[in-house]
């Protein structure tokens, strides 16, 4: 059984199924570039883990080496998932050339998400002739799936002009997508890696590299402006322009609950995401979801766990105030267990959690208590 759990990884977004290679498009600013003698091969299909698993969001071969540049390894994984009848979206994100991919049917809910620097730059695996080369080859397709395009990392002084966001902006809106955007991520290893190999890359003035991918608010402001005049759906969060996308009830991540922090306000999702937060139900019955005990509580300016342990590197005034009904777990869960609530419930959670990109045995057993 502890093996079984070890064999499944969870990211921020996405449950990951995949393997890593040896090559992708060397991006210089890329935060797998530590991993890339790391040996990754995750093949359970989440439905094997538990019933309920069927309906969560798996990212295929979002490990250091692009989905597209092993096409048989890709469509064999869907192929799997499709197999084991799994609901939830499934997402590719790529730089690869989309004519190596199969015009074939899935009985999926299928999603390609074609990366976007915005500019050519050594920097970049891309290129800007193949990113629209990819997007011409959308309304030629027998089957069409969910497309949007994720520009990122936007970062200081290389893609972040007025001309490359309105470059960017037309493209999504010729194409009818949506955007995902973010800044750049800059752990500790990618910094090294930065560092030894002369590549200059730098965080805004003002900040530091760490684990948020921090953008400068006015270029925040900047880009957002521009989207508004264009009429595209722009997002901050990948889990919030996933559930759009795919037409979700909410954001399957629960931002909505740091309105402010993720600019809920001006997002095409504002209605759907309040409305399933204002509507949740004081007393739910999670007995054959959560494998945990647990209790539902009203809170006000509840402080998120990682800023009341100091762990949190950039906390915001959200992280202070978060508010509404809270599933508070009594376990000590993982980092992991607290996705999988936020997926499968659409609560908050309030718990005792440590970073794991695993989940607890408990999802596999079928003792599913509630604290009356």
């Amino acid at each position: 059984m502890e093996n079984l759990v070890n064999e499944a990884l969870l990211a921020k977004s996405f449950y990951l199924l995949g393997d890593t290679l040896q090559f992708c498009y060397d991006c210089k600013y890329c935060r797998l570039n530590g991993e890339k003698e790391e040996e990754k091969h995750y093949h359970i299909m989440p439905s094997m883990l538990n019933p309920n698993f069927k309906n969560i969001p798996v990212a295929v071969n979002l490990f250091y080496g692009d989905p597209l540049l092993q096409i048989d390894n890709t469509v064999r994984l869907l192929k799997e998932l499709e197999a084991s009848g799994h609901t939830g979206p499934v997402i590719l994100i790529t730089k690869g050339d989309f004519k190596n991919f199969p015009d074939i049917f899935f009985h999926l809910d299928l999603h390609i998400a074609f990366s976007c620097f915005g500019v050519n730059s050594y920097l970049d695996g891309n290129t800007m002739e193949r990113l629209e080369s990819n997007l011409q080859q959308i309304s030629k397709r027998k089957y069409n799936y969910h497309y949007s395009l994720e520009f990122r990392p936007i970062i200081y002084g290389v893609n972040d002009q007025v001309e490359v966001f309105d470059r960017v902006l037309e493209l999504a809106k010729k194409y009818h997508l949506a955007i995902g955007y973010s800044g750049l991520q800059g752990k500790k290893e990618s910094v090294a890696i930065w560092q030894k190999e002369n590549i200059p890359l730098k965080p805004y003035p003002g900040y530091t590299f760490g684990h948020k991918k921090i953008i400068d608010e006015k270029v925040v402001e900047l880009f957002e402006k521009i989207a508004r005049l264009k009429g595209v759906p722009i997002f901050r969060k990948t889990s919030c322009l996933f559930s759009y996308t795919h037409d979700l009830d909410r954001d399957y991540n629960a931002h909505y609950y740091r309105p402010f922090e993720v600019g809920c306000f001006g997002c095409v999702m504002k209605e759907k995401c309040f409305s399933f937060k204002n509507n949740l139900d004081e007393n739910p019955s999670l007995e054959n979801i959560l494998p945990f005990s647990y209790q539902v509580k009203q809170k006000e300016n509840h402080e998120c766990i990682l800023k009341k342990k100091g762990i949190c590197e950039f906390p915001t005034e959200d992280c202070s105030h978060i508010s509404g009904l809270i599933l508070k777990i009594d376990d000590r869960i993982t980092t992991s267990d607290v996705r999988l609530i936020k997926w499968l419930t659409g609560y908050t959670v309030d718990a005792d959690f440590f970073e794991d990109a695993h989940i607890s045995e408990k999802w596999l057993s079928k003792k599913l208590v509630k604290t009356k």
